[in-house]
């Protein structure tokens, strides 16, 4: 069992400390920087926690942590920091989606409850199993050759349970698995014994630092159908219908990467001539995202039902549910923002979530920053709420990561900028169109599947 733990800071003497103070504990190994950090992961990973501290010379814990993140997205990361600013726990949750945050100088008791708790939580997504029979191609080291075929029985993001083999395999024995066009090596980690229930079957488990050659496509599993119906109550979730506005024109759309998934948007009825914009991240993706989704969604709407319209004290409730209702390692962007039809003016709250882009008439580009940490990770939460005025020609694009990190040739992402490129080309069209486009743009510059849910609203003022 992984229990291998990777700190990082560009201070030795700090790593010394850490190391002499959970030695005994833990299986501690130490990198000097970032660079130095992402060398261990190649070189002696996995490791089921990486802990860096914020402050680091040359590449910072966030942008450490973001790239742990590509390389090894099962690994559990914590940040160490000194100092706490909004922008800072912003750009950690959403670049580096750390477990916790945790501030120096840390106590070894703090420290060790922790990493006990990312321990657990990397073991638990780790041997979650999902039972599917996806074709595999067996490779042996010794000849290199495609030996046989076979099935997987059930899989986990740490291993999988062969059946239907043509030869039997060795004990401790250690080849390649390929699915689809991804391979990864694997070793034999027990054999079926003969006249039992696992005759003729095989465990192996995965060598590749966090790799998932599976790529799962819930569609695909045997419980496919009350999968399929679990989309279909997500999507009832989803607005229905769009109270209308005067002075603004306004389209939303989700486009889940699985069958279900964890973006959620919303329109909701303030009132005559006011109207809430509601986009949201939840951590994580599939069945447990989709879960998180569904509690967000009913909390808020149960919320604002009551009428009120006091922004803070709606989503200070909100929080307050989601944290005593969630595991403390999920939590939510989130973005609302109340448009009053009369004054053409937005007021908003930025939970940790993207900047919206505001692209004005004239084509100054403005972005309604975080003015809040995310939702359900903290119990003592507070907001501020920020005010935009919005004047005719206006274009207002509300997003979530999906559409920004959609990966193209050579793992460039296609970014801010394409989205902003693509909402001035389009900005004279109806929010609709501006939205269909947006979607084909990012459909079009993507290579491979799509790993992220991908969520956008667009708002036109007319």
């Amino acid at each position: 069992m992984n229990q291998k733990i990777l700190f990082v800071d560009d201070e030795p003497a700090a790593l010394n400390c850490y190391r002499q103070m959970l030695q005994s504990e833990f299986d501690i190994a130490t990198a000097v920087g970032g660079e130095d950090g992402l060398v261990s992961l190649r070189n002696h990973g996995p490791f089921a926690i990486v802990i860096s501290d914020m402050q680091m010379a040359g590449m910072d814990g966030v942008q450490f942590l973001k790239r742990v993140r590509q390389v090894a997205p099962n690994t559990i990361r914590l940040l160490l920091t000194g100092h706490v600013d909004l922008n800072g726990v912003v750009d950690a949750v959403n670049e580096g989606c750390i477990f916790r945050l945790l501030m120096k100088p840390c106590e070894q008791s703090v420290l060790t409850e922790a990493i006990t708790a990312a321990l657990a939580c990397y073991h638990e997504r780790k041997e979650e199993r999902v039972r599917i029979e996806l074709p595999v191609h067996l490779c042996r080291s010794a000849s290199g050759l495609k030996v046989q075929s076979a099935h997987t029985v059930d899989i986990s993001n740490s291993g999988a349970r062969l059946a239907g083999l043509e030869e039997p395999l060795e004990l401790g024995e250690v080849l390649k698995v390929e699915c689809g066009n991804r391979r990864a090596p694997f070793r034999v980690v027990w054999t079926g014994a003969q006249g039992t229930a696992r005759e003729g079957q095989a465990g192996l488990e995965c060598l590749a630092a966090d790799a998932d050659i599976w790529k799962l496509n819930l569609c695909q599993l045997e419980d496919g159908e009350p999968l399929m119906r679990a989309r279909a109550v997500q999507s009832a979730l989803l607005p229905q219908e769009k109270p209308p506005l005067k002075t603004l024109d306004y389209a939303g759309n989700c486009i889940q990467a699985r069958t279900v998934g964890g973006d959620y948007y919303d329109f909701l009825d303030m009132g005559p001539g006011e109207v809430g914009f509601v986009l949201a991240d939840v951590a994580g993706k599939g069945i447990a995202a989709a879960l998180l989704m569904a509690n967000l969604q009913g909390s808020l709407h149960s919320q604002y039902g009551t009428g009120s319209k006091d922004i803070p004290q709606l989503l200070a409730s909100v929080n307050r549910h989601f944290y005593k209702h969630t595991a403390e390692d999920r939590y939510a962007t989130f973005f609302l923002g109340r448009y009053t039809d009369a004054t053409r003016t937005l007021h908003y709250v930025n939970c940790g979530h993207n900047p919206p882009i505001l692209l004005r008439k004239r084509g100054a580009v403005e972005r309604l920053n975080a003015t809040a940490t995310v939702l359900g990770l903290f119990s003592d939460w507070e907001c501020s709420v920020a005010e935009a005025q919005l004047e005719t020609g206006d274009v207002l694009s509300i997003y979530t990561d999906g559409i920004t990190e959609t990966t193209g040739h050579g793992g460039e992402e296609f970014g801010e900028a394409r989205l902003l490129e693509t909402l001035r080309k389009n900005r004279d069209l109806e929010a609709a169109c501006i939205l269909r486009n947006m979607e084909n743009a990012a459909e079009q510059f993507r290579v491979g599947e799509q790993e992220d849910d991908l969520t956008l609203v667009i708002a036109r003022v007319r």
